[in-house]
């Protein structure tokens, strides 16, 4: 061995005092400071695209949710998926919905462009048709309505008084039906004929035999089941009438009279519906739930771009302070480590970004479609869940450097890390566990890279050259 002698001061060229420490200190934070802000300036100016970038994982990810949604629904009304479906579902990201609509709105909207559209396709918004009546009661119904009681009940006077609306013709056919045994369906088509008839005669809904229905107070009455509470009462409704005559109010009115009269041979009075399949965009935009928070996600996606832009300079300056307290010779390893250091943070970042948001976003929503949820994301509530988990990705990424630093600076040998490897696959899934959302799938895809990285730090330590001795004498190869 060659040593110097021991009078001759070694670390001369390398001695900084603790107030040294802390003035280097203060500029490297200083140094990093200024990046952040001159970071921001171009995080805030493209803000508004990063939002829009940092959207996309949660759009595609609600987006496949909906077309998985949409496509139980099918196999569970159909038994299949209608293969004239599948491109405008895999193509056009067309999402199939099933309403039900009312037969009569939709003739009343179509008349505003088509004035003759009821007409043409032969439907009476507001009249009788043949499932508005039980067959087996039919022969019933026209008994009565042609043959009201001789009494002075609220029935017989309500059944007299639409009795009086039949023309000869429809009285005829109503006694014909009412004399046989049993009807046919050519009998049912013409007491549905005739019962439209009475639907528009304007002297049944003017009786007043129907007064004890049609009370003023909207909350009471036959009237309460015709419309929504704030309808008007029924005295508007007449004045209405009296000023200007409306066949559409009219049937409506007359309608729900007859069926309440005849409740025993007819089902309940309810809007026909017809189920009708509608085909919606498959675009979705997060949900903002308060006047400030849009200017909240600027702030935030400003926030996250200017620390993703400012990590490679940060991390120079953490190289550089670390390099102000190593020896003259070992300051040359810095070079190394910094480039190494830098591409481990994009990595984790662009890693994060690219492969974790969607299996997360996967796993996350199959609970809602278990317990039928459906996701509407509030675009805050996402901003920060994107915000935290690419940032933990990059951090958790330096894990190789760590172990390498600890190594040369004799805190643990090779030996150490490889017999303590359990251990150490324990302690990374902990962490791992708290630098992701509370979600096992981000902890796993976070934990399993970080595995893999601790046996790259294994072989940095082993492989990458060592320190030169300041004693004179070179190290060998290995611990």
């Amino acid at each position: 061995m060659n040593f110097r002698q021991s009078n001759e001061d070694l670390f001369e060229s390398s001695r900084m005092s603790f107030g040294e420490h802390l003035e280097e200190l203060r500029s490297v934070l200083v140094r990093a400071l200024m990046g952040v802000a001159i970071a921001s300036v171009f995080g805030f100016y493209f803000a508004d695209q990063v939002v829009e970038i940092l959207k996309k994982p949660l759009v595609e990810a609600i987006l496949k949710f909906d077309l998985e949604d949409a496509s139980d629904e099918l196999v569970e009304r159909y038994g299949f998926v209608p293969p004239e479906y599948l491109p405008w579902m895999q193509q056009d990201q067309r999402i199939p919905k099933q309403v039900q609509i009312s037969p009569a709105e939709l003739a009343l909207a179509l008349k505003t462009v088509i004035p003759d559209f009821a007409e043409k396709v032969n439907l009476d918004p507001f009249g009788f048709r043949a499932n508005h009546f039980d067959p087996d009661q039919l022969v019933n119904l026209c008994q009565q309505l042609t043959n009201p009681a001789d009494d002075s009940s609220p029935t017989a006077e309500k059944i007299a008084a639409i009795n009086a609306s039949l023309t000869p013709a429809d009285r005829e056919t109503l006694s014909r039906i009412a004399s046989q045994a049993s009807s046919s369906p050519e009998d049912l088509n013409q007491v549905v004929s005739v019962f439209n008839h009475l639907v528009k005669a304007e002297a049944i809904h003017q009786a007043a035999a129907f007064d004890d229905l049609l009370e003023l107070d909207e909350s009471k009455g036959l009237w309460a089941m015709l419309e929504p509470p704030e309808t008007k009462p029924l005295a508007s409704v007449r004045e209405q009438l009296e000023k200007e005559d409306d066949p559409v109010l009219t049937q409506r009115l007359n309608r729900a009279l007859i069926t309440y009269v005849f409740s025993e041979q007819m089902p309940p009075f309810k809007a026909d519906l017809v189920p009708i399949e509608i085909w919606e965009n498959g675009e979705f935009e997060p949900l903002a739930l308060g006047v400030a928070e849009p200017f909240t996600v600027w702030l935030k996606a400003g926030l996250f771009t200017s620390l993703i832009l400012s990590g490679p300079w940060v991390f120079f300056q953490i190289w550089s302070f670390v390099a102000s307290g190593l020896y003259p010779h070992e300051q040359k390893y810095i070079h190394v480590f910094l480039p190494i250091s830098i591409l481990l943070f994009v990595t984790g970042v662009l890693l994060a970004f690219y492969f974790v948001f969607q299996p997360v976003l996967g796993f996350l929503f199959s609970f809602n479609r278990s317990m039928g949820i459906a996701p509407e994301m509030r675009i805050n509530d996402w901003l920060s869940f994107v915000m935290f988990l690419p940032l933990g990705f990059g951090l958790a990424f330096q894990l190789p450097l760590v172990m390498l630093f600890m190594n040369r600076i004799g805190l643990f040998t090779v030996e150490n890390y490889l017999s303590k490897w359990r251990v150490a696959v324990l302690v990374i899934f902990v962490l791992a566990m708290f630098l992701t959302p509370a979600d096992p799938i981000s902890m796993l895809l976070l934990a399993v890279p970080l595995t893999f990285l601790y046996f790259m730090g294994v072989a940095m330590c082993k492989w990458m050259p060592h320190n030169e001795n300041p004693f004179g004498e070179e190290t060998t190869a290995g611990v």
